[in-house]
């Protein structure tokens, strides 16, 4: 029988959590409405030819993959009073909120593929980099504010509770305002401005509330090959990232296949029941995961977790058709996605405290970066076969008609397709997710010392920074 290790009591401030889950919730709006809907845009809204759009998300893939490490490890060898990370958060968040905004007013008219293809690319590219440089930031921060699983856990609740809001903005008002109907009405327009301004101003703001270890910015300039040599190193990540990066291929399959299912599959069936139970039961599973995390930790969470979406994806390809039936499947998915996203936050930190032990330093921002390497291609490869899917099953693009693209009705092949990339694709991917997870190395009562061992040495660098800082106060001054 394993030796019960109780970790000593840790306490988060609720407004750093606040802050955090406001700041989080700007940051995944503006990448997450872009990389849910763009490809639905671009191909139903404004025609451009789905085999396009696969090969501009294939060659967007070597951009992604090449940024996330090189900015992160700027981000990781910054040295400024406010930090390694706040910086980036507070002076990126305008052009974060532009590029958003570029994303939705392509310079290319509707009927010009070459030009729509291009600008596509040049959305993707522009919006990603600067959301590497916030999105590595928030990767990094939840690791710094807390070590234990508790109180991490506590950080991805808030940040999963307010975060629904961003569910909403990016299931709901998408399905309202580009689904069953011709054309792009004013409103949604209008609406891609309001958020792009309005998440650009809560990052800004919420940036004044957080709090870095900054005794980590006394660690030595890290060379970058050797920063990635010892992340490298740490086996555990190795595990962490097959599930990761198969939740990543995952989600732009779902998010995009969504619209698509709405509007061809269920198409003049109510769905706004189903929406609204889905959203709620997504709640559900943020209210009721967080009771678990002692009892089961990161990895069976994760495991049970991932298992019950890829059940709840087999039942929805069978009974898919009927948008009442769906909602069985639909509770399943919410409820316990809700359970993977808490799981994730739990394992990512604890393979970057593993990472500790290993080198002695603080290095969370190049684990965002390594980790976007192995899992960002994944959202380049989910639309690209999501797109190649429909077109195996002889999908029917938009005809463009006095500058409108206009949807053609669907074969039963069509519809089929639409179905075999919107559920049977993301329950393989997830059901092999779940199996990785098996073998994820750091859970059980010799983890737990581990962890309290760390606890300490915080402390310990913490005090050595603050005497550190005295010291220099004397001379700062004179000067």
């Amino acid at each position: 029988m394993e030796e019960k290790i109780n970790l000593p009591e840790e306490i988060v401030p609720r407004k750093s959590k606040l802050a955090f889950a406001f700041g989080g919730l700007a940051n995944d709006i503006l990448n997450g409405f872009v990389f849910s809907n763009i490809t639905f845009y671009y191909n139903t809204k404004l025609g451009l030819d789905a085999t396009l759009l696969g090969i501009a998300w294939l060659i967007f893939a070597i951009w992604n993959t090449l940024n996330d490490p090189l900015i992160s490890y700027i981000i990781d060898n910054t040295r400024t009073k406010l930090g390694r990370r706040i910086p980036y958060i507070r002076y990126g968040s305008f052009l974060y909120g532009a590029a958003f905004i570029f994303c939705w007013f392509p310079i290319a008219p509707i009927g010009n593929d070459i030009g729509l293809f291009f600008n596509f690319l040049a959305a993707l590219f522009i919006l990603d980099t600067m959301f590497t440089f916030v999105g590595c930031c928030f990767f990094s921060l939840p690791n710094e504010i807390a070590i234990t699983a508790k109180q991490r856990g506590s950080i991805v609740v808030y940040r999963t509770i307010i975060g629904f809001i961003n569910t909403i903005l990016g299931v709901v008002l998408p399905i309202m305002l580009l689904t069953g109907q011709e054309g792009i009405p004013d409103i949604f327009y209008i609406s891609t401005i309001i958020i792009g301004v309005g998440s650009a101003l809560l990052l800004y703001f919420t940036s004044f509330f957080y709090k870095e270890n900054i005794f980590a910015q006394l660690q030595p300039h890290e060379p970058f090959i050797e920063g990635l040599r010892l992340t490298l190193k740490n086996k555990p990540f190795w595990i962490y990232a097959i599930p990761a990066f198969l939740i990543t291929l995952v989600y732009p399959v779902f998010s995009t296949g969504l619209l698509y299912y709405v509007d061809y599959v269920v198409i003049g069936q109510d769905i706004m029941i189903f929406l609204i139970i889905f959203l709620l039961s997504i709640i559900g599973g943020s209210l009721f995961f967080p009771r678990k995390i002692e009892a089961w930790g990161g990895k069976r969470l994760m495991m049970y977790s991932l298992l019950m979406i890829s059940v709840g994806f087999g039942i929805l390809f069978f009974i898919g058709r009927n948008a009442m039936l769906a909602i069985i499947p639909f509770v399943v998915i919410g409820f316990f996605f809700a359970g993977a996203s808490i799981a994730n936050g739990i394992l990512i930190g604890d393979v970057i405290d593993n990472d500790e032990l290993i080198t002695g330093k603080r290095r969370e921002a190049i684990y965002g970066g390594v980790n976007a390497i192995i899992t960002k291609p994944a959202i380049s490869l989910a639309n690209w076969m999501f797109l190649s899917t429909l077109t195996l099953f002889n999908f029917q693009e938009p005809m463009i008609v006095n500058g409108i693209a206009v949807k053609q009705p669907q074969t039963d092949l069509g519809i089929t397709g639409i179905l075999v990339a919107f559920c049977l694709l993301p329950a393989f991917f997830i059901s092999l997710g779940a199996l990785a997870v098996h073998w994820f190395p750091l859970e059980g009562s010799e983890w737990l010392k581990k962890k309290a061992y760390l606890m300490k040495l915080h402390e310990q660098k913490e005090r050595e920074y603050l005497e550190q800082i005295t010291k220099q106060k004397p001379f700062m001054n004179k000067g």
